[in-house]
């Protein structure tokens, strides 16, 4: 007290400025508790190959970021934009290491704690992103392609808020392969749609391919993702309800410049036209007839004079 009255402190006086101080931290504490330190988070679709097809938008977010989910692969093609953030591993990769056929061949309690394991390493994963967001972290999870079609990031932001989310989208490999194949994929040759699938969700578990029996009423465009391993099988149904000469083609790595390769077919001769390709993963089978010719020329009869 001696010190304080060198500088003109009664005991009076003191007592009123730690009163003060202690109004100003009250004060302070309840204004942070009114208003929370938040960051934000971005699920950023980076396109199909790296930084040359992602979008300038997804290129200013990962800047922006400080912490990174990503697999090792997204981590080693964007090496450069990850320089000096934190890295916080595989965002879907848990203990287990299971295959999908692995997974089918497991008893029913091996199954059991497999998928146990996985939705808890998601949200395990969620709740990491939230943590780093409610310390106003800025916190990115990259994704190949476009996030919205087939993107397995949904698996770990369906135990997020909507309103916690910010989605990015990127460019996919559908429309990566279209553009290696020059073609436009509606209008043409009277196509009424477009389907983007894959064999284990178009024909379903257990397997039931008579949907293709209605589906083969209609002109369409069929874009089969994750079909390149069940190929076979895939084409043999195909043939069941369409005709042999329906222009098939296979795009392997779509949008990777260097290892990008087209090969076209029909339905009679796309098996033997790839049966020397080892790629068994990276591909997209796209079905349909405005693969051939000049398909928008053909759209020609239904222009009219107008009324």
């Amino acid at each position: 007290m001696q010190y304080f009255r060198r500088f003109g402190f009664t005991p009076n006086v003191f007592s009123r400025f730690l009163l003060c101080i202690s109004i100003l931290c009250m004060a302070i504490t309840a204004f942070a508790h009114g208003n929370k330190v938040t960051g934000k988070f971005y699920l950023i679709g980076t396109g199909p190959a790296g930084p040359e097809l992602a979008t300038t938008r997804a290129l200013e977010c990962i800047k922006e970021a400080e912490i990174i989910f990503c697999s090792d692969d997204i981590a080693k093609k964007f090496s450069t934009q990850l320089k000096g953030k934190t890295l916080m591993g595989n965002p879907w990769r848990g203990p287990f290491k299971y295959s999908s056929k692995d997974v089918e061949k497991i008893n029913a309690e091996e199954k059991k704690a497999y998928q146990d394991e996985r939705i808890r390493f998601w949200d395990e994963t969620a709740a990491k992103i939230r943590s780093e967001v409610a310390k106003g972290k800025t916190v990115a999870l990259l994704d190949s392609g476009d996030p919205c079609v087939f993107g397995p990031s949904h698996r770990i932001i369906e135990g997020l808020n909507e309103d916690e989310v910010e989605i990015i989208p990127g460019l996919g490999c559908f429309q990566s392969a279209m553009a290696a194949l020059k073609k436009s994929s509606i209008p043409a040759y009277d196509t009424r749609f477009v389907m983007l699938t894959a064999p284990m969700f178009l024909f379903g578990r257990p397997e039931n391919e008579d949907i293709l029996k209605d589906l083969s009423k209609y002109p369409i465009t069929m874009v089969f993702y994750m079909a390149l391993n069940q190929k076979e099988s895939l084409i043999a149904k195909l043939k069941k309800y369409y005709e042999s000469d329906l222009p098939v083609a296979v795009v392997y790595n779509a949008g990777y410049p260097d290892k990008e390769k087209v090969i076209k077919g029909t339905l009679a001769t796309i098996l033997d036209d790839i049966k020397a390709e080892a790629e068994n993963w990276l591909g997209i089978i796209i079905v349909g007839r405005c693969l051939e010719g000049q398909p928008q020329r053909g759209m020609v009869k239904h222009i009219t004079a107008g009324p």
